[in-house]
């Protein structure tokens, strides 16, 4: 609706229904979400959270596992964080010429409390203002329906 300028319709039904179809996406977006791989959850600081020999391994078979799925990707979008930009890099080793790109907004983060409350796991009142927004950019931004003008299928693979 937000593409159409309903001013210049002046009520008119039939047009609307026209324009809308104009609009309406014509093929399908896939977005394939892939978690990254075991990493070392003692390190203190992003940089020294890197993957483990499993985590390697993990990461490997997934990306043979993409690759035998036998689609053509368009993009790799993966979360700055050391751990998936690492998932990324060995996925992509076995995916011939898609593009990476890295993305804070996919960083991990606390949207919303936990619901039951985690004994473990109790980020800062604050953390859910800055994450929340952030978290819902994400989504906004990467999950949604093929463009209208875009002409065949497209698969993309999503690391947060």
């Amino acid at each position: 609706m937000y593409l159409i300028n309903l001013s210049d319709l002046n009520g008119n039904e039939d047009e609307l229904q026209n324009q809308l179809k104009k609009y309406k996406a014509k093929v399908r977006r896939h977005v394939l979400l892939v978690r990254h791989g075991q990493y070392n959850v003692d390190g203190k600081a992003d940089s020294e959270k890197v993957l483990t020999a499993l985590g390697r391994e993990q990461a490997n078979l997934a990306g043979q596992r993409l690759a035998s799925l036998g689609y053509t990707y368009n993009a790799m979008t993966y979360s700055t964080l050391q751990r998936a930009r690492e998932t990324s890099e060995i996925i992509s080793q076995h995916l011939d010429g898609v593009q990476r790109t890295g993305s804070d907004l996919l960083r991990e983060g606390a949207p919303i409390r936990p619901d039951p409350p985690s004994k473990h796991w109790k980020p800062d009142v604050v953390q859910y203002l800055e994450d929340g927004p952030r978290i819902e950019s994400a989504f906004r931004s990467y999950i949604h329906r093929a463009d209208y003008e875009q002409k065949n299928e497209s698969y993309e693979i999503g690391l947060p």
